[in-house]
């Protein structure tokens, strides 16, 4: 699953202040100006599926009604991105289900030929097909339940809403 990605808003005001300063010269005798201005720069971040609350009122003046609009939109996408998630977390669980069902059916029958074989009198046929079955079937499980763990994909915190 992908992780969503958020909007930043970010607004730059200069607000330049003048500050009369009476220096002669530096310590090189070279001269310094008599009027420094100082810009001050103010910076508001903000991050989130909606736009900042002043851009909606901008919004509402060019398009009465625009910010009910946009808020609806957001609401609209928030459910349908949770019915996908839903139904990624549902397929899941139902390709797990039957992932289990056919190693099951693998296992059995593999294990169902190894008795066959030893009672037909092929003791290391036999040995083969249960001894290898049986370690991979245990390595699959071990190794797939450990690595499905570990995974840093499995559970991210976009997915829990």
């Amino acid at each position: 699953m992908t992780s969503r990605k958020k909007k930043k808003y970010i607004k730059n005001v200069a607000l330049p202040k003048t500050k009369n300063h009476q220096v002669a010269e530096n310590q090189d005798n070279s001269p310094r100006p008599k009027e420094v201005q100082e810009v001050q720069v103010v910076q508001e971040a903000y991050s989130g599926p909606l736009p900042h609350p002043a851009i909606l009122q901008q919004y509402n003046k060019i398009v009465p009604g625009a910010a009910e609009r946009i808020l609806e939109m957001a609401e609209q996408n928030a459910k349908h991105r949770r019915n996908l998630q839903f139904a990624a977390l549902k397929a899941q669980k139902s390709e797990i289900r039957i992932g289990q069902l056919f190693g099951f059916g693998i296992g059995i029958s593999a294990l169902s030929t190894s008795i066959v074989a030893m009672y037909f009198g092929f003791p290391a046929v036999a040995g083969i097909i249960g001894g290898t079955t049986v370690v991979g079937l245990v390595t699959v499980f071990v190794i797939g339940r450990s690595s499905s763990r570990s995974s840093p994909n499995n559970m991210d915190s976009s997915q829990a809403e």
